[in-house]
């Protein structure tokens, strides 16, 4: 909803999907293009990068297709809480994102502090797969 908000203003004028986990056979990103299509995102505003399984992984294909084009400056759109580890990430594949977090409905105490612990061992995780974060 966020990112076809973004289109529907005139924020932006491409949306690029990322997501290559499949669940019952549906990449993440051709399910997130068809909610937006119905959200009246035209096709020829949407793009796809199906090949990532991790955020890490988001920032690194969108770096390979989107950096070539010259577009480093970004509007990044992903849930309020996991929105500072995606900046890490597209920030170290080098890009100069700007948050659009979608709110995400609250949860239980402690599924939440899970949720946390997690967000913050990834970010661990791929600053050390990384050796920093360091660009495409």
């Amino acid at each position: 909803m966020r990112a076809a908000r973004a289109l529907h203003s005139g924020l932006t004028r491409h949306i690029l999907a990322c997501g290559g986990r499949a669940w019952n056979g549906v990449r993440e990103s051709d399910a997130l293009c068809a909610f937006l299509a119905g959200q009246g995102v035209p096709e020829s505003a949407l793009e796809r990068e199906s090949s990532s399984h991790s955020t890490r992984q988001n920032a690194h294909y969108a770096a390979k297709l989107l950096l070539p084009r010259g577009q480093r400056r970004i509007w990044l759109v992903t849930c309020d809480w996991h929105m500072p580890r995606a900046l890490r990430c597209f920030e170290g594949a080098g890009f100069q994102p700007e948050p659009l977090p979608a709110r995400c409905p609250p949860i239980p105490l402690g599924k939440d502090l899970l949720r946390s612990a997690r967000e913050q061992a990834c970010l661990a995780f791929d600053a050390l797969l990384t050796r920093g974060f360091s660009k495409v």
